[in-house]
């Protein structure tokens, strides 16, 4: 059973070949970001929109009757039980119906049957019809060939029907006198189709037609007959399969709808008008509703087609024959499938609706996932909100294998193709699906590559972004953002809580994905400081950040590897890695690395940084003016006291000097951890000692301790760090060219910690570059791209 190839595709747009341009460049990034949008918009072959329908998307429709001895509670039902999700069209069957002169009498419950339909139609946004069968004032063949027979009541009964579907909302009629038995039968009956179609076509109404699956040859002997007349016809073939051996099947009954050419094939039916029949009940012992027969077995096989209680047993339509009418449908191009009723189905996952409806999503590749009828923006965020997971591989290319995709849910959870993973294979295919069909997409990082619940930290500009490689997204799947306080730190002391609540989890490559040597690249992310840290000038930077490392989700062999490591670089503007922090997650190794500067220091400490705890890490980055550089870092495990880190006393544990004249521009931050490792790291602030202790310069937007052109492009960007409402670019303009303010004496407070500290210092080792090769990024990974 296997899938057609969707039928259109859309190239990426292309992207520029170096953004570090937009590094160097920092006042340009608006307008270029709006000149970029603009050329996408206008690159569009659809006008962007937030939705569209799933069954115009597909260019196939979903029929389903609800017949006038539908109770009103399960009517009701249909509203919140999902059921309408499944459909394009519903028909009002029956409640209704004809008298001989073409009058309409109403059924005692359809008045409110049709207040309800017409405020379900309002809510829903389905096609609404009436359908008729069942007459008033005689038997059923007495009555429609008294309306069709003679001219008068027939315009009678189009006046009465025209009036009734304007009255209520309605899209459509359909024809369901089953069936005509002569000639002039046919002709008279084919004479009410085409006056109904004079009547309400140009109101923008459908004329529809039932007949059996077997077709009357005597349909076409009369010179009346035209084809053309009907939108649809609707073969009620219940309970029966897309081919078979004999001649009870769907293939076959639709030939015949196509042989009836007695009055030339222009006035013949076309594949694009046939509706094959799905039965929702069971047959042969009495009616039994799927929903009853669901309920009982919840586990019902895909392919079973009939259903037994232990004393009758009933015909119904299986998952597999269901299936196999909708891929006759699509390969015929025909207009859809039509269910016999909405109201015997059942709104679970087993419900012949809803098989079908994900069934013509997967073929015509059209991204609904939560099958609502509609591709929008919680599809997008369904998939994003999923990346990373397996929901377990499935052959789409087998009846079994396809009922197993369906079942475990692969498709609602983003997994578009079986393959048992949700990653960035499944992002940019929604992407481009999204892009086709000219729907809005989701500011989701799977999908644009940045993070847009981890940004505009003090000191950084906007969101952090993971790489591009040669214009597309590496797998985001890698990254779990976490909302505000989902990540903290208990402690004591003045500078304990001096660090961002927002964070991210780095993940490691999981079990799936080891079995197949997938997800093996390192896993970066990085973002641009909102000012360059000249380390040539006197400049002192503090900054701060939370980290984890996570021990449960590692594989064994993950626990063993000495390469559970996660990097934060400090990079120029060419992106590359001047001097980095690296931790080990196996060896419990902190370290700082002077990478880009031959005779710098390299400094590390070992056995302190233990699995699943959370810590603090403070660090200082100290230019000299020309002098040696100096980058100084602490780290404190979760219960510590931390003192005010911008004080003269404070204990480092680590201090790295650089040589003399290595004085680099330090313009952008980069995480990358190995897929070996999982860590949890909240985003960064960085900014000069008065961000973190001491009031702010008015107008120091970005909290670097003076006021400059920064500031002003924070402010213009609308990214400020502003903890005293001073977003006024008047604080700006008066505080422009002001030097950072001088810090208060820190208080002396006694810290357990920190003694701890002063103590652990001299087991810090500084030695020679070859001893720490490994915690070297640029040296493990040559060639790791830059963001």
């Amino acid at each position: 059973m296997s899938l057609p190839p969707s039928s259109c595709s859309i190239e990426k747009p292309p992207v520029p070949a170096s953004i570090h341009f937009f590094r160097q460049h920092q006042s340009l990034r608006l307008v270029l970001g709006a000149v970029m949008l603009l050329a996408l918009l206008c690159s569009s072959t659809r006008a962007q929109q937030d939705s569209v329908s799933t069954w115009e998307a597909a260019e196939f429709r979903s029929w389903s009757f609800i017949p006038y001895w539908t109770t009103q509670s399960q009517l009701e039902s249909f509203d919140t039980d999902g059921i309408y999700d499944h459909v394009s069209d519903v028909l009002y069957f029956s409640g209704v119906r004809p008298t001989a002169s073409g009058g309409l009498n109403y059924h005692p419950w359809a008045a409110q049957h049709l207040a309800t339909l017409a405020s379900h139609q309002a809510s829903n946004g389905f096609r609404y019809h009436m359908s008729m069968f069942d007459t008033y004032g005689g038997d059923v063949e007495t009555v429609w060939n008294s309306i069709t027979s003679n001219p008068t009541n027939r315009a009678n009964f189009v006046a009465n029907v025209t009036s009734l579907l304007q009255a209520n909302g309605m899209t459509g009629f359909n024809l369901d006198w089953e069936r005509p038995n002569t000639v002039t039968e046919w002709a008279n009956y084919t004479q009410l189709a085409k006056d109904l179609k004079a009547a309400i076509g140009p109101l923008g109404m459908e004329v529809s037609v039932d007949d059996y699956g077997y077709t009357d040859s005597k349909w076409d002997d009369s010179s009346v007959f035209d084809a053309n007349t009907y939108d649809q016809l609707f073969i009620m073939g219940y309970h029966y399969p897309a081919y078979s051996a004999n001649t009870l099947n769907h293939n076959y009954f639709a030939n015949g709808k196509l042989a009836l050419t007695g009055q030339g094939v222009e006035k013949a039916f076309q594949d694009e008008q046939l509706v094959l029949g799905i039965g929702t009940w069971g047959k042969d012992a009495g009616t039994k509703s799927l929903k009853s027969i669901v309920e009982a077995d919840p586990n019902l096989a895909y392919d079973a087609t009939t259903w037994t209680d232990g004393v009758d047993t009933w015909t119904i339509e299986s998952r597999e024959q269901v299936r196999g009418k909708v891929q006759l449908a699509l390969d015929r191009n025909m207009a859809g499938v039509m269910y016999w009723t909405l109201h015997y189905d059942s709104p679970t996952q087993l419900g012949l609706h809803r098989v079908a409806h994900h069934y013509v999503s997967v073929a015509r590749d059209i991204p609904d996932l939560n099958l609502d009828g509609k591709v929008d923006a919680a599809d997008a965020d369904a998939l994003a909100d999923n990346m990373g997971s397996s929901p377990g591989s499935a052959n789409l290319n087998t009846a079994a294998g396809f009922d197993q995709f369906y079942l475990q849910s692969n498709w609602e959870q983003g997994d578009h193709d079986g393959s048992g993973f949700v990653n960035q294979a499944d992002a940019d295919w929604l992407a481009d699906r999204f892009a086709t069909l000219g729907v809005n997409l989701s500011d989701r990082l799977a999908y644009n590559g940045t993070f847009e619940n981890f940004q505009n930290g003090p000191g950084l500009v906007g969101r952090w972004q993971v790489p591009l490689n040669g214009g597309s997204l590496p797998e985001t799947s890698n990254f779990a953002q976490h909302g505000s306080g989902q990540f903290g730190f208990a402690g004591s002391g003045a500078g304990y809580d001096k660090h961002s609540d927002a964070s991210v989890t780095i993940r490691n490559q999981n079990a799936a994905e080891a079995s197949d040597t997938l997800n093996t690249d390192p896993r970066e992310m990085g973002v641009a400081l909102s000012a360059p840290i000249n380390l040539g000038q006197d400049v002192e930077r503090y900054f701060t950040f939370l980290v984890r490392q996570n021990t449960g989700s590692l594989l064994p062999s993950q626990l063993a590897s000495d390469d559970r490591d996660l990097f934060l670089n400090f990079q120029d503007a060419a992106g590359a890695d001047q001097f980095n922090i690296a931790l080990s997650g196996l060896s419990g190794e902190v370290a700082i690395n002077s990478l880009a500067d031959p005779s710098g220091d390299d400094v590390s400490f070992a056995g302190f940084f233990l699995p699943d705890t959370t810590y603090l890490f403070v660090g200082k980055i100290s230019g000299n003016g020309g002098g040696a550089n100096q980058l100084q870092l602490s780290f404190f495990p979760e219960g510590s006291s931390v003192g005010d880190f911008t004080g003269a006393s404070f204990p480092w544990l680590l201090t790295a000097n650089s040589s003399v004249g290595f004085d680099p521009v330090v313009t952008d931050l980069q995480l990358v951890s190995l897929y070996e490792a999982n860590y949890t790291i909240s985003n960064i602030q960085i900014g000069a000692a008065s961000h973190f202790f001491g009031p702010p310069l008015e107008g120091d937007f970005d909290a670097d301790g003076d006021v400059d052109g920064f500031d002003f492009l924070k402010w213009q960007r609308g990214e400020t760090f502003d903890p005293l409402g001073m977003l006024d670019l008047g604080a700006w303009e008066s505080g422009f060219g002001s030097p950072p303010p001088l810090a208060a004496a820190p208080v002396a407070v006694p810290e357990p910690s920190a003694a701890v500290l002063l103590t652990l210092l001299a087991a810090v080792g500084v030695f020679t570059r070859p001893s720490f090769q490994r915690f070297s990024v640029s040296s493990v990974y040559s060639g790791m791209k830059s963001y």
